[in-house]
């Protein structure tokens, strides 16, 4: 009998990425792959990119602020989870592979009503809003840091291997020059793209930067300065930095940390998020990991001074398992036979 596995997770990098890093293995595994999410989003460009098939589902994100603008979320749900069970029955899924974020949530539902079985994996320190909800259903939570989810199984984000095989650039005239590399996650970071901007002068005579700033950058180069809104080949840019000055999304940390990286984490606060990025930051600085400095203390000085203690602080010791992403998909096609 054949075996088919439907990916499902967006929103962000941080949830589509994991699927991306263990797409080659489940092909290996797997007769068919597909990924499910909501239409004109990121993860339907990634997939297209990969040849991935990809099937458009109704979803609709929770407001934490604005409260009334969920009154339409449950006809969203409704319509979605329809979508994705038509979606699952024609192409007869074997398991479900959720990394989270509200386009999970249809197609979860989906699959628990047709008794398709559904893994979850968290990357965060706690649990997502998505997560907590899914993992209700799941047959297998797995998590990234430990003690996340009472019954969670333990097992590290699975990181792209390309990740690892990052060519340095050659883009800056003084190569004796640190190079800084500032980034903001797949959206930008304002606080941190404002700070480096009003610290600009003092950094660019001591450091090169390199700056991922996000879909409202405007593309620049000049002589200890490049600045790019995206970057396709960001393993090329990693190995590039000397220190990598970042939010503390767990993906983006997971991924530094791997490669041994000098990290200075600035993590999105309380309010503007669920506190995830602050519960990451503070797990990886009790670990020796990183640098942190928190957006409230966020100043053109204080950035400048922690970034020279991160550049002068020795990198940590990568401790990750480049095994991940195939023993994950082994645990799938595990979760996927056992059903047979």
């Amino acid at each position: 009998m054949k075996t088919n596995v439907a990916l499902v997770g967006g929103g962000t990098a941080g949830h589509i990425m994991p699927n991306v890093a263990v797409i080659p293995y489940l092909k290996q595994t797997f007769d068919k792959v597909i990924y499910l999410g909501s239409p004109s989003s990121m993860e339907e460009s990634i997939c297209k990119e990969l040849n991935i098939p990809f099937y458009p589902t109704e979803t609709a994100k929770f407001h934490r602020k604005k409260i009334w603008k969920n009154a339409s979320l449950p006809f969203h749900l409704i319509k979605g989870v329809a979508t994705a069970r038509k979606i699952l029955k024609k192409e007869e899924i074997s398991v479900v592979f959720s990394k989270g974020g509200y386009a999970s949530v249809p197609t979860v539902l989906a699959a628990h009503g047709l008794g398709i079985p559904i893994a979850c994996h968290e990357s965060d320190r706690s649990l997502g809003l998505a997560n907590r909800f899914t993992a209700k259903f799941a047959d297998k939570v797995y998590t990234a840091f430990p003690g996340t989810y009472k019954k969670g199984t333990l097992m590290q984000t699975p990181i792209r291997d390309s990740i690892f095989s990052g060519s340095a650039l050659t883009l800056f005239n003084d190569e004796k020059k640190p190079v800084v590399l500032f980034m903001g996650g797949s959206l930008g970071a304002r606080a941190i793209n404002e700070a480096l901007s009003e610290s600009f002068g003092a950094l660019t005579e001591k450091y090169n930067i390199l700056h991922i700033a996000g879909k409202t950058a405007v593309p620049m180069k000049t002589p200890s300065y490049v600045c790019v809104p995206f970057a396709r080949n960001v393993e090329d840019y990693f190995a590039t930095a000397d220190a990598i000055v970042s939010r503390a999304g767990a993906s983006t940390l997971g991924e530094l940390t791997a490669l041994g990286k000098k990290i200075l984490a600035i993590p999105l606060p309380k309010g503007e998020s669920r506190g995830d990025q602050e519960e990451n930051a503070a797990y990886y600085l009790s670990k020796g990991a990183i640098r942190v400095l928190p957006q409230s203390e966020l100043t053109p000085k204080s950035l400048l001074k922690a970034i020279d203690n991160t550049i002068r602080n020795g990198a940590p010791a990568p401790a990750y398992d480049r095994e991940t992403p195939k023993k994950l998909s082994a645990e799938l096609y595990k979760l996927a036979t056992m059903s047979h």
